[in-house]
């Protein structure tokens, strides 16, 4: 076993894959920020409107993260890379959700979701091939070969815990070379508690998330497994009906600031 650094693409494949799982956002392959989408929704200046969308109710209603199809986020992010990205809830069920994060850059993510009682579970172990990342160059399909715990609980109150623990496994294709790959993810979240925080998409009152996150990638090449593990934390804030508006990530060269745009919930 080898234990250095990974080929960037390979790294930033699996970083992408599982932002979505902590939250931090992720660096897309990019060394300028993009001017927004000249199509994006306007900026909201009033904090949390009420989400009528019906697929928000049932198992995957959950008060921070708003389940409604077509619902989209647009976010710009700054740091170790820049880029604006637009999220977007593609389909939903009562048990179930697929998600999307779309980069200026061309870069883009899609995975599925479980929930349970308004427990959100990022990367569904039973939704067949768990998270998919495109780029140019580059397609990854893996599938969630074990996870326990979960990635946002329905209720959270000041100084709630929880902790989600996946392991990723599948096949990156590099220009027609397939490389096997694994991620073993593991986060530890503690609820801060309310504070306001003001962005490009106006004024929130957001709860305050901490997470202290670990990544052992592990990709096979020539005959030899070459390992990488990543140490970061991230802070996000969650504004009722509204869903993430901030994060910001810190360690292993992954440091970034994410802020809301603009939003659009049906």
């Amino acid at each position: 076993m080898k234990n250095h650094t990974l080929p960037v693409k390979v790294a930033f494949t699996f970083i992408l894959l599982t932002a979505l799982a902590c939250n931090f956002g992720s660096a897309a392959p990019t060394s300028s920020p993009s001017s927004d989408n000249p199509e994006n929704t306007p900026a909201v200046e009033e904090a949390n409107p009420p989400a009528s969308n019906e697929a928000t109710q049932g198992g995957c209603a959950n008060p921070y993260m708003p389940v409604s199809v077509g619902a989209t986020w647009n976010y710009n992010m700054q740091g170790s890379s820049s880029d604006t990205y637009v999220h977007t809830v593609l389909s939903a069920d009562n048990d179930s959700f697929v998600e999307q994060d779309a980069f200026s850059s061309g870069v883009t993510r899609q995975a599925e979701w479980k929930c349970d009682n308004g427990n959100l579970i990022a990367l569904n172990p039973q939704g067949g091939a768990s998270g998919t990342v495109t780029t140019e160059g580059v397609q990854a399909d893996f599938k969630t070969t074990s996870l326990e715990g979960m990635t946002l609980p329905a209720v959270i109150n000041p100084g709630d815990t929880w902790s989600q623990s996946i392991t990723l496994e599948g096949v990156e294709n590099f220009n027609g070379m397939e490389v096997p790959a694994k991620n073993q993810f593991t986060s530890h979240c503690t609820a801060i508690g309310n504070e306001s925080v003001s962005i490009p998409a106006g004024a929130f009152d957001a709860l305050h998330v901490d997470c202290v996150n670990n990544m052992i990638i592990t990709i096979t090449m020539s005959g030899s497994d070459i390992q990488t593990t990543l140490d970061f934390t991230s802070s996000s804030w969650y504004a009722p009906k509204i869903g993430m508006v901030k994060t910001v990530t810190t360690g292993s060269q992954v440091d970034s600031t994410i802020e809301l745009v603009s939003f659009a919930i049906p």
